[in-house]
């Protein structure tokens, strides 16, 4: 699952789609600068993609690379230092047409290109959480209708219309920094609202794993399984513009 973010001032808008399929074309960026970010803000900013701009804000190179393979941060192997540290703001025009479901390519073929950036996938066992309905069962309100899954997903909330189940854990795992696998067997878009309090918070109130289970029904247990892993062979600082 590929992902796009949109937003400004730490507001942060999710539209999903799905991961690209295998195509002949290569997606470039016509053009793209890449510059040290002046922002004081210490989160990034993701924007949804234009036929005229596809634009990030004060992000760093590993939060670039999760976003171009479609996986979490904590999927990615070999990223410290200045990775995790510098930030960028990039400002680039598609050459052609962008969609969700080529501007992870993109963002690829950006970093190969502009930081020499090589890589290689590879599955690793680690500690996951799998998503299980609670004994009292899912309480989980039906979209109505069908439509395009859109979220914020905030600190200690998060909110979502027309969300899947997989949309759903792809948002459960941004918060608990763990991969989240689905074994609710459910099916159906829904509308979501969850609230608790950070672990940082100085507030009280429930976690979030109590709030998924006394909010939406659904448990969050603790496994181990095999998951997918972008390891990171070489990576150079951004060459000038």
């Amino acid at each position: 699952m590929k992902f796009a973010l949109a937003g400004a001032a730490g507001l942060l808008l999710i539209v999903f789609a799905q991961a690209q399929t295998d195509s002949a074309e290569q997606p470039q960026f016509e053009v793209a600068v890449i510059k040290p970010s002046a922002s004081q803000f210490r989160g990034s900013t993701f924007y949804n993609p234009t036929p005229d701009r596809f634009q990030f804000d004060n992000v760093t190179i590993k939060e670039l690379i999760a976003y171009a393979y479609g996986v979490r941060e904590f999927q990615i192997e070999g990223a410290s230092g200045w990775l995790n540290s510098d930030r960028y703001d990039i400002l680039a025009k598609p050459e052609g047409r962008i969609t969700g479901e080529n501007a992870g390519e993109m963002v690829q073929n950006l970093l190969a290109e502009r930081l020499n950036l090589k890589v290689h996938e590879d599955t690793k066992e680690m500690s996951v959480f799998a998503l299980v309905e609670s004994k009292g069962g899912a309480k989980l309100h039906d979209s109505t209708g069908r439509g395009e899954p859109i979220a914020h997903n905030g600190y200690g909330h998060m909110t979502g219309r027309h969300l899947t189940m997989e949309n759903l854990t792809s948002m459960l795992a941004a918060q608990v920094e763990r991969p989240v696998i689905d074994k609710t067997g459910i099916t159906g878009q829904f509308d979501i609202r969850l609230e608790w309090v950070p672990e940082d918070s100085t507030e009280t109130g429930p976690s979030i794993f109590t709030a998924v289970q006394e909010q939406l029904g659904l448990k969050l247990e603790s496994e181990r399984a095999p998951v997918q892993i972008v390891v990171i062979d070489h990576v150079e600082r951004p060459s000038d513009n």
